[in-house]
């Protein structure tokens, strides 16, 4: 099912799943963690899209640290707004994702931390 949400809510959804599959310690039900990676994997071309934009401001914005990286000084308050301003608007941006919708059932009760429950929220069904 194809479902728009903004980009920053396919980011937010995308690092809940990465949370909750590296978690060593929990017990994620072993179906719910592969219908999670599909949903990561229908997420993949939006995430990997705006990080390549994100280093691309960072290469404008920033300058090169001591260790050779180029990063975005943090005194660097014009630099910082300017970098900030560049990427809210895509990440306002709407996109579409193809996911099927998590039922109650397949969420409650597989081992997953309510805080990582509110970042499912978006594509799960009412």
């Amino acid at each position: 099912m194809d479902i728009t949400l903004t980009l920053g809510e396919v980011l937010n959804l995308n690092q809940t799943i990465k949370t909750i599959i590296d978690d060593n310690k929990a017990k994620i039900d072993p179906l719910f963690k592969f219908k999670l990676l599909g949903i990561m994997k229908s997420a993949e071309t939006h995430v990997v899209n705006f990080e390549t934009i994100r280093n691309e401001k960072i290469m404008e914005y920033g300058k090169e640290a001591d260790d050779g990286s180029i990063q975005i000084p943090k005194e660097d308050k014009e630099a910082v707004k300017q970098f900030n301003d560049s990427l809210i608007q895509i990440i306002n941006s709407q996109v579409t994702v193809n996911v099927d919708l998590l039922k109650a059932a397949d969420v409650f009760n597989k081992g997953v931390k309510a805080e990582h429950l509110i970042g499912l929220y978006p594509i799960m069904e009412e």
